[in-house]
């Protein structure tokens, strides 16, 4: 068990609801292993509360910072004294530090995302042809990060082409990589054959049955990543992985980009390896 006192350092994280996050499991873990008397906290909070629960955070001494989750990561941009130039052109927050009664606010999202990419998928994205499924937060987070690794082009597949355009348009005003909206009524057979990498940014394929594309359209040229991490082997992992392709899920992405915000609350080198047990062990729990 944790030990707490008056000297515990505080963090958690904000969102409705927070019944299954995960991220305690992977900063206690972390603090534990490191002899830290931090603790991580759920602070499930409605969303008529949230600019009260964020202010009252300013005021808590040893409240350090706080992950934001569903459904809060654009909506408490308002409340947020400074915001890094990355959340900024993202347009969402993931990731508060509480620093001299000010909220700082980031998006460790993209940064977790590329490091699993790089890292444990060994794919650099540098001057590769990109396809992300889907348009929200994740996507757009993902996109931004991979415009700053320099990729030739963005391709944003979404069920509505003005969602796209709407991530197309955001990347264009900042960046100059190359960028395309599609919907499913373009020509998917060409599309996917004109990319490297491919990205579901979408909740689709959580659960058995509907499948975020055509999944016949991926091939051995491909790399394909999964944002979803539950199941840690989705359908269309699976179905990449028979069609010769490799993969990578949304894992190690939750992982890094929790081992980022560690970083920017504690100032310390997140212990990688304990997390990722730590976070295995709990998903192989839910699954048997």
């Amino acid at each position: 068990m944790p030990r707490v006192d008056g000297k515990t350092k505080l963090v958690g994280i904000i969102g409705y609801p927070l019944e299954h996050t995960l991220s305690p499991v992977i900063h206690n873990a972390a603090f534990d292993f490191l002899d830290l008397n931090w603790c991580y906290l759920p602070l499930p909070v409605e969303d008529m509360f949230l600019d009260e629960a964020l202010n009252g955070l300013r005021v808590i001494k040893n409240f350090v910072g706080v992950n934001v989750t569903m459904p809060y990561k654009e909506k408490v941009l308002s409340c947020l004294d400074e915001i890094s130039s990355c959340a900024q052109i993202v347009g969402a927050v993931n990731t508060i530090h509480i620093k001299d009664n000010k909220l700082i606010g980031y998006n460790t999202d993209g940064r977790g995302f590329l490091t699993a990419l790089v890292n444990d998928g060994g794919f650099d994205p540098k001057d590769k042809n990109v396809l992300i499924v889907g348009a929200g937060g994740a996507s757009r987070s993902v996109a931004v990060t991979l415009a700053l690794s320099k990729v030739n082009e963005l391709k944003i597949l979404n069920r509505t082409k003005e969602r796209a355009e709407e991530v197309c348009s955001l990347l264009r005003s900042n960046f100059a990589c190359g960028v395309e909206a599609f919907d499913f009524g373009d020509d998917l057979e060409s599309l996917f054959s004109s990319v490297d990498l491919i990205i579901n940014a979408t909740p689709i394929g959580m659960s058995v049955g509907e499948q975020p594309f055509p999944l016949d359209l991926i091939s051995n040229k491909h790399f394909v990543c999964d944002l979803i991490y539950k199941p840690l082997e989705t359908t269309l992992i699976r179905v990449a992985k028979n069609n010769g392709a490799k993969t990578l899920n949304g894992l190690s992405m939750l992982l890094y980009q929790g081992a980022a915000a560690f970083e920017i609350w504690t100032h310390l080198e997140p212990p990688i390896e304990i997390m990722c047990e730590a976070l295995k062990k709990v998903l192989k729990s839910e699954e048997s």
